[in-house]
């Protein structure tokens, strides 16, 4: 079943009080193990969160309650000015059947959604490029389907023979896309909330940036 999640990383060197030494998973087998390191260093500002899979630092922002994203947005602000702030990181998860097909990566944050949202506007059936992050993706319109190539840093003009992975139904695509653009309205609205009790001027602009939709 396909499913798109959108998420925030929460990276332990980030959202710790202290110093954790965090293995690279590629490198580090035991996904479980990793998993449990990123607990214990994100518990360490009492946050209680759950990554979407174990050896990811990736969050699903529906998941995230008040307390958790006060917590966040603390981090995220301390010492900030307006100039600085920006969306947090993270993007849209693809999954198939429970498996991730597509996730954010470096660089990537949750502004991205309008580059997925490119997809459904685009009219011509050659292959494009999706930032998610580098590296990145390209895709194409065939046949009612939309075809994902394997991850790359080439760019488009670059890339002479791009090969399909997998293949994904448009309209069943489009629907997924239009609940996670749902989400990240609530998961705006959370955050305003959040900025007002804390007396943030212009918390409105705010939560629109730090959110991703503006």
């Amino acid at each position: 079943m396909l499913k798109l999640i959108n998420t925030i990383e929460i990276s332990p060197f980030k959202y710790s009080k202290e110093e954790y030494e965090m293995p690279d998973i590629s490198d580090h087998p035991d996904s479980e193990e990793w998993y449990n390191r990123w607990i214990n260093a994100i518990s360490t500002l009492d946050l209680d969160l759950n990554a979407i899979k174990a050896g990811e630092c990736l969050v699903d922002m529906e998941n995230i309650d008040g307390k958790n994203l006060q917590i966040i947005l603390e981090v995220n602000l301390k010492d900030s000015d307006k100039d600085s702030i920006r969306a947090f990181d993270g993007g849209i998860v693809l999954t198939i059947d429970d498996e991730i097909k597509i996730a954010p990566n470096c660089c990537s944050d949750i502004g991205n959604i309008a580059e997925w949202q490119r997809i459904f506007e685009k009219e011509t059936t050659g292959w494009s490029d999706l930032w998610i992050g580098h590296p990145w993706i390209f895709y194409k319109k065939e046949n009612g389907k939309i075809q994902f190539s394997d991850y790359s840093d080439e760019n488009l003009k670059d890339f002479k023979d791009i090969k399909p992975v997998f293949e994904v139904d448009e309209d069943q695509l489009k629907t997924e896309f239009q609940k996670i653009k749902k989400h990240q309205t609530n998961f705006k609205n959370k955050i305003l909330e959040i900025l007002k009790k804390m007396n943030f001027e212009n918390a409105e602009k705010i939560s629109e940036v730090i959110a991703g939709i503006k």
